[in-house]
């Protein structure tokens, strides 16, 4: 999967509009409920205060820059309505290895993941066990 380059200008000056957009329930976000616009400043507020001080994507730590992705990630999906499409990056290391990759799913693929190693752990049938 490519990975997007976080522009820190652009996502402030697009958090600027959310979030105008946002308190003023105009637009695409007048019919947000409540607790999804509570839930939409204050992922805003944490991603901003993040990026406070910084001019490019380097001066963030990798947990950072995942962190502002899964939540900028997370805020499109709200404001969509379309959760099981936004993508949850996270890093991951092989079990048997040092070495830590980038894994990136969809929302969506995320719960069938965690629903299928439920479901095995239920049957007792993880790694074949009995």
């Amino acid at each position: 999967m490519a990975t997007k380059v976080l522009d820190l200008n652009a996502i402030r000056t697009q958090q600027a509009e959310i979030h105008e957009g946002v308190t003023a329930r105009s637009g695409r976000y007048a019919t947000l409920s409540p607790n999804t616009r509570t839930s939409i400043l204050t992922k805003q507020a944490s991603v901003l205060k993040m990026l406070e001080g910084k001019q490019t994507a380097d001066e963030l730590s990798e947990y950072q820059r995942l962190e502002v992705f899964n939540t900028l990630e997370w805020i499109e999906a709200a404001i969509n309505n379309e959760d099981g499409d936004r993508m949850i990056c996270r890093r991951e290391k092989a079990i048997g290895s040092t070495r830590v990759t980038r894994v990136c799913r969809t929302a969506a693929d995320e719960l069938r993941a965690k629903e299928e190693a439920r479901r095995r752990m239920l049957e007792g049938s993880v790694d074949g066990w009995r």
